[in-house]
């Protein structure tokens, strides 16, 4: 009886564990594909963000997979190791990947710090 359950409950959690991870299907996400293309590839988003800009309307879906911490599904994007964000500018992507990835930060941080040295170096 007990193996019957064991093998009842591995079977459950093997199951479980099937889908795709959203970093795999990520590898379907390119340049300029629409927010109906990456929808198609990903599947509907867990979070989605919009604000207007002078260069147009940017927006960003969000995608994570819960983590288990012991028998418990914790569905939270920033403990999640599998998640994925898609940036789109006026409707065609132009940014994909973990928000979370600290060398991708570091790389945004140099490319404001540069922006605001140009800016400081105009006369005025």
């Amino acid at each position: 009886m007990n193996k019957a359950i064991a093998f009842v409950l591995s079977a459950a959690v093997m199951a479980g564990c099937a889908t795709t991870p959203y970093t795999t299907k990520s590898m379907g996400v390119g340049m300029g594909m629409t927010k109906a293309e990456v929808v198609s590839v990903m599947g509907p988003p867990k979070r989605a963000s919009a604000r207007k800009t002078p260069d147009g309307l940017v927006e960003r879906l969000s995608w994570w997979s819960p983590v288990l911490i012991g028998f418990t599904p914790i569905d939270n994007e920033m403990m999640a190791s599998d998640r994925v964000f898609v940036g789109f500018l006026n409707g065609k992507v132009v940014e994909w990947g973990d928000k979370y990835d600290p060398s991708d930060t570091m790389e945004k941080t140099r490319e404001m710090q540069a922006e605001m040295m140009k800016n400081l170096s105009k006369p005025k």
